[in-house]
């Protein structure tokens, strides 16, 4: 813009000797700001395990036992004590 079309030398009347001194335009700028969030997840599984152990034992107990017996053998002699004539008879008998 001119000065002869800024209006600058109309508006304090043009004495002799005044002086119209016209500065730079000053820009000011005006910032809106608008603020936004953004939220970010990270999803995480946790994943508990419940463990049981069994323990088996195993034993193996020896146990002893005695057992007696008896054996008896059956054996014909005839009459004759003093003579005898001894052949087995019938056959053995366990007890």
């Amino acid at each position: 813009m001119s000065r002869k079309n800024c209006g600058c030398e109309k508006s304090r009347g043009n004495v002799q000797g005044d002086k119209t001194i016209v500065s730079p335009t000053e820009t000011i700028v005006k910032v809106h700001t608008t603020k936004r969030t953004v939220r970010r997840i990270h999803p995480t599984e946790v994943i508990n395990v419940n463990r049981t152990v069994v323990r088996n034992e195993n034993f193996y107990p020896v146990t002893q036992r005695q057992v007696n017996e008896v054996v008896e053998e059956n054996y014909d002699c005839g009459s004759d004590v003093n003579n005898p004539r001894c052949r087995r008879a019938g056959g053995m008998f366990s007890l």
